[in-house]
């Protein structure tokens, strides 16, 4: 009987201790500190308010002329500044969103910045690579004798279609990365994103070596591990018919920014700014031949640094050394 006492209270104890864990493991589940936890575990990472779309051009477009014309849309109203290698240019989104730039290109690689901003200083942004090689015309002649030899007209919606798949094939492109295989008629590279790119050569290639000078080279000089510039025209499939190749260094890092801020103070050799979405202060310095325009009713009128102005809103184009932006060309946006 003794025993089945102890064994009662041992039993009893032991339940109570499971009991209490349990009222323990609620309250902290509960509790408004975990709640609030499990909520923040469980948001998603915010998306950007918007973005930019561009309907002409697309990354890695081959172009012969010596300047583009980008169209897109973004949220209505932006402030956008397209910034090529050696040229910003500052342009107004309408009411739908829509915007045109024009922006001059140098032989070769072109890597394009386009930052939007609202009027509120948030902002997104996009790079565009694009290619400007006018000896690469005589390609897209010859492929588009090519195509039009091999048509036939008809109305029908398929051969409509047909039609738009084929001009969408015949626009050059261009392959940039690191070569990782080499076999009979094809390369395999490697882009800087990781991805792998095939391309099968065409019988009249043409291989450039650049450098100080540049110099045509044979094929056979293409290694395991160059970086190069395959230009050419993508089949069904993806793979590049490759028409020109230049071995070439790999694209320097990108370092241009876009900065949107109000003026409060001009130091003649440097402004200080606030900068619009966060108050925060910001110190501007020109560039070695800075440009500065006062812009009003889509028209660009060339100022001095000097001439910036207490509470001009300014849209800058440049790069940031520390705390230092250096401007290579300033938009005034709006003046009181």
């Amino acid at each position: 009987m003794r025993k089945e006492v102890i064994f009662a209270i041992a039993a009893g104890g032991v339940l109570g201790l499971i009991i209490a864990f349990g009222v323990w493991r609620a309250n902290v589940a509960f509790s408004p500190s975990n709640r609030s936890a499990s909520k923040t575990q469980a948001s998603p990472t915010p998306k950007p308010e918007f973005a930019i779309t561009l309907a002409k051009a697309s990354d890695g477009d081959i172009l012969t002329e010596s300047s583009v014309t980008l169209s897109g849309i973004t949220k209505s109203n932006t402030f956008v500044m397209v910034s090529g290698e050696d040229e910003d240019v500052y342009v107004r989104a309408d009411a739908k969103g829509s915007f045109e730039a024009t922006i001059d290109l140098s032989g070769g690689t072109n890597q394009i910045v386009l930052t939007a901003f609202d009027e509120k200083g948030s902002e997104t942004s996009m790079r565009l690579l694009l290619v400007y090689s006018s000896e690469f015309e005589k390609y897209i002649q010859d492929n588009q004798s090519s195509q039009e030899s091999t048509d036939t007209a008809t109305d029908s919606v398929r051969g409509r279609v047909e039609q738009k798949v084929k001009e969408a094939l015949s626009s050059p492109k261009a392959f940039l990365g690191t070569v990782t295989d080499i076999s009979e008629g094809t390369l395999q590279i490697k882009t800087a994103e990781g991805e792998i790119k095939q391309l099968s050569i065409a019988s009249d290639i043409s291989v450039i070596k650049t450098g100080k000078t540049n110099k045509e080279v044979k094929l056979t000089d293409v290694a395991i591990g160059d970086f190069i510039i395959a230009m050419g025209f993508k089949n069904g499939n993806g793979v590049l018919d490759t028409k020109r190749i230049l071995i070439s260094s790999p694209l320097p890092e990108v370092t241009r920014r876009a900065v949107f801020a109000k003026v409060f103070k001009n130091n003649k050799k440097d402004i200080l700014t606030q900068m619009v979405k966060t108050d925060e202060d910001q110190k501007i310095v020109p560039a070695k031949d800075a440009l500065i325009f006062l812009s009003s009713q889509e028209k660009n009128t060339k100022i001095k640094f000097t001439d910036l102005k207490e509470n001009d809103l300014i849209l800058g184009s440049g790069e940031f050394s520390d705390s230092t932006f250096e401007a290579r060309t300033i938009f005034v946006v709006a003046r009181p």
